[in-house]
């Protein structure tokens, strides 16, 4: 896929890795034909954004009463048609004069009835509406209420005034923290305190480990940009956002990284909300204890979180606001078309000069990086132009949807390291690229035609420009390390890839002389080749963990690791035998068409030395679907399959046992379940 000229953006799947699940509250046809009369009354006659705000109320708060989720979907339907408004209204001094004194008038109407007076509808809707709340709201949610509504609409204009004046864009970090304000996380939040009647988490509130629970919360829901107050800039708003110029967590990421094209950018980010799964399960299980009483509100409150972060991905395709009438094909192919060229349009934003505060000019020095690191005579190569074009294999494979396993475990073992949201976003994209370099090799090596349900990369731009683009996606991967920072990153990174190589280059030579290895030779072979990558994100997560290093966990996270590598190779070939899934994706039993020494395969040729029929059938490399069902049927008969299958549940078992002694991880728990299911694996083994 040439980025460059493509019109198209591949959303990142972030419902079915999200581990919590969706529901609806069921006041919801009630609630909303209510919010459309009460709006009507005030003349704010929007019935398609009351019908939208009522559902995601809804999705995003399924466990409240009837009367308090009425008073939640009135107060969004004010919000969001403020924020409409807001951000519709022209740059002018006399625009933001207007914004500052609706703002104001809007922050006015949060007090109890009096001599208020409102300048627009909108004001005298949200009055009426708090007077309602303040019937039942405690003192203490109603001065959180208050205090982050004020936080949240002053960050709001603040961040108006920065895009208005051209100001510095921020540095990650500081995007992250100024975006908790200014997607109105904390009031959000606070509504699910009232929404469900919670009177006892004063306390809470105050605890550093409450708090981050919190932080990651919003960060998750408003990175998803789905129910915030100021609804900007993120990844399912990009759409609508980037056609008026703004910056957003997508385009703060190229501006940090100025090799990175808009869809390596929404992969990245889909990265880091994957992660913050992670981070809640992990956060959740370090909440402190207050007593019976406040802890069973606490596990309320946590579980309203969880039921407003997939709420809001659920609701992102089920609104207009953002996919319009193609959200259900948005759904399921997770392809956008964006509303204007865009990827030419933002390098060239994100390149020219800045004026900081002062009015002064700066030049921006991020944006005279390029992807080679010296003044070479080879650096023009790095223009984009040429780069989208030698990168063409590699783009069209990231643009077929995978499972991503490999993310979802790099952020699930970061449970036990704590590695910075900085540097795991670094390793995750090191591992993402050397994994997927690695699969163009091995589309060639092994003469595949089909990956992920698609056309090989090779078969489309030819072996050569291939082979080229993986080893330079190789190099480009190195240049990414160098910005971890650390002395030990080139040894570890080197070590790794030699081992990988290594696995690989035994593993054809098998193939290639038709000698079938032992098991544990094969294992040997596994632990190179699958766990190459495994181990290197490990070792690369170690070097940046602020914990203290502990031997006796070190040594029981490499065997987990040992474990895991194991369990994904196995069960691959064992799925390349019997999955249906498996036959989609890449076709029939394409190891056998392949003469791959797979597991099974070995199993039944050590097991039945003096039949060689299996054996006759691998040194054909056949395409025939009746000589591969033969030898399918030879390997059930040998026993082989159900002697892969049991080696799996054995893998499965050991992973979770594990997984117990380095005192549990949920989410890498979720992760074996998956991976484990297709052996159906009994409840009593699986990890809750």
């Amino acid at each position: 896929m040439d980025t460059k000229n493509t019109n198209s953006i591949l959303l990142p799947d972030l419902l079915s890795t999200c581990p919590f699940k969706p529901e609806c509250n069921p006041a919801f046809e009630l609630v909303s034909d209510a919010a459309e009369a009460w709006a009507n009354s005030y003349g704010i006659p929007y019935k398609e954004t009351t019908y939208n705000c009522s559902l995601a109320a809804s999705l995003c708060m399924p466990h409240c009463n009837q009367s308090r989720l009425r008073e939640i979907c009135d107060l969004f339907v004010v919000l969001l048609l403020t924020d409409d408004i807001l951000d519709s209204a022209p740059i002018s001094k006399g625009a933001d004069q207007s914004k500052q004194q609706l703002s104001t008038n809007m922050m006015e109407s949060l007090q109890p009835a009096g001599s208020f007076k409102p300048l627009t509808p909108f004001a005298a809707a949200l009055h009426d509406c708090w007077q309602r709340i303040l019937i039942n709201i405690t003192p203490g949610c109603r001065e959180r209420f208050l205090t982050h509504f004020r936080t949240s609409n002053e960050a709001s204009l603040l961040q108006a005034a920065n895009q208005k004046n051209h100001r510095i864009v921020p540095d990650l970090e500081t995007y992250i923290r100024f975006r908790r304000d200014t997607s109105f996380g904390l009031v959000v939040l606070n509504c699910i305190e009232y929404s469900l009647e919670l009177d006892s988490l004063d306390e809470c509130w105050k605890n550093d480990t409450f708090k981050c629970f919190v932080d990651y919360a919003i960060d998750t829901f408003s990175w998803t940009n789905l129910l915030s107050y100021f609804l900007q800039q993120d990844i399912y708003s990009f759409n609508v956002e980037q056609s008026r110029g703004d910056y957003s967590l997508i385009t703060i990421l190229m501006h940090a990284d100025p090799s990175l094209n808009i869809q390596q950018a929404i992969d990245r980010v889909g990265q880091m909300i994957i992660g913050r799964y992670a981070d809640l399960q992990r956060v959740r299980s370090e909440l402190i204890s207050w007593g019976p009483k406040i802890d069973t509100q606490v596990e309320t409150f946590v579980n309203g979180c969880t039921a407003l972060i997939i709420g809001n991905a659920v609701w992102s395709f089920e609104t207009p606001r953002y996919f319009g009438t193609k959200r259900e094909e948005v759904k399921r192919t997770r392809r956008v078309t964006l509303l204007a060229p865009m990827q030419e349009n933002l390098t060239k934003a994100l390149s020219k000069q800045e004026t900081n505060s002062n009015g002064n000019t700066t030049e921006d020095v991020s944006s005279q990086q390029t992807i080679h690191q010296d003044q070479s005579t080879f650096n023009s190569i790095s223009n984009a132009k040429y780069m989208d074009k030698l990168l063409q294999p590699y783009d069209y494979l990231k643009s077929l949807p995978g499972k991503n396993i490999r993310t979802k475990l790099i952020h699930a073992l970061n449970y036990w390291f704590r590695t910075s949201e900085e540097k795991l976003i670094i390793i995750d994209d090191i591992i993402d690229k050397l994994h997927n370099a690695s699969l163009l090799i091995d589309d060639i090596e092994d003469g595949s035609s089909i990956r992920r349900g698609a056309s090989a990369a090779h078969t489309i731009y030819g072996i050569p420009l291939t082979i080229n683009t993986a080893e330079l996606v190789c190099f480009l991967t190195m240049q990414t390390a160098f910005k971890l920072d650390h002395p030990r990153v080139g040894s570890v990174l080197v070590d790794h890839l030699v081992e990988l190589h290594k696995g690989q280059g035994l593993d054809i030579w098998w193939r290639e002389n038709h000698i079938c290895p032992t098991e544990d030779e094969y294992c040997q072979m596994i632990t190179g080749k699958s766990g190459g990558l495994f181990h290197l994100a490990i070792e690369l997560l170690r070097l940046f963990s602020p914990l203290q290093s502990d031997m006796k966990k070190n040594e029981l996270i490499n065997d987990l690791c040992q474990a895991l590598t194991f369990l994904f190779q196995i069960r691959d070939d064992y799925c390349n035998l019997i999955s249906e899934e498996y036959t989609q994706n890449k076709s029939y039993c394409e190891d056998i068409t392949e003469g791959k020494y797979s597991f099974p395969v070995i199993h039944a040729i050590n097991t039945h030395p003096d039949d060689t029929r299996l054996s006759d059938i691998l040194k054909q490399h056949t395409d025939n679907i009746d000589v591969k069902r033969e030898a399918v049927k030879l390997l059930h008969e040998f026993g082989s399959i159900e002697y892969t299958r049991n080696i799996c549940l054995a893998l499965a078992n050991k992973c979770y046992e594990l997984i117990d002694k380095l005192e549990g991880n949920i989410y890498l728990g979720m992760i074996i379940n998956q991976l484990a299911a297709i052996f159906q694996v009994p409840a009593e083994n699986k990890m809750e």
